[in-house]
């Protein structure tokens, strides 16, 4: 069962089965999903609206950090949800996903939010000097809006 909620005429909360699934603040435009299962991976998307009242889909692209055990699972995750035909070609490393992010090269996400949680673990795995230049890539480039656990990240 699929219910809605509008409270103080700003949030938006949707439940599933009385489980919440997702809130969205209307008047900031952001959303935070708590139950990434309850969507189907082609319809997940945020869709947002510009300062100039155009509608933009945004693809969501999760990386749960406190998951991975390696560089290349870090990777995985990333090229999970970009779309199908971004995936081929990229090479999985720092150097691919710089092209990526600045060139619009293989493993190119387009527009989209990207959200990373397990910071602390992946700075262990990347060290902090690589880990913090994957951070400033996602927080310089314009057609991504940078979601991290810790706000504080350089």
């Amino acid at each position: 069962m699929l219910r809605k909620e509008i409270k103080d005429d700003n949030e938006l909360y949707l439940y599933f089965n009385n489980k919440l699934i997702y809130k969205r603040w209307l008047n900031q435009g952001y959303s935070k999903v708590f139950d990434r299962f309850a969507y189907g991976k082609d319809t997940f998307m945020s869709i947002t609206q510009d300062e100039n009242g155009n509608i933009k889909h945004l693809r969501k692209i999760f990386i749960r950090g406190e998951f991975c055990d390696s560089k290349l699972d870090f990777w995985n995750k990333y090229v999970e949800d970009i779309e199908f035909s971004a995936k081929k070609g990229f090479g999985k490393n720092i150097d691919a996903f710089n092209d990526a992010i600045t060139a619009r090269g293989p493993g190119y996400p387009g527009d989209c939010i990207i959200e990373i949680t397990g910071t602390e673990k992946l700075e262990k795995i990347f060290g902090k000097e690589d880990f913090d230049f994957i951070i400033r890539l996602l927080r310089d480039a314009e057609f991504v809006d940078l979601i991290t656990e810790k706000e504080n990240l350089d």
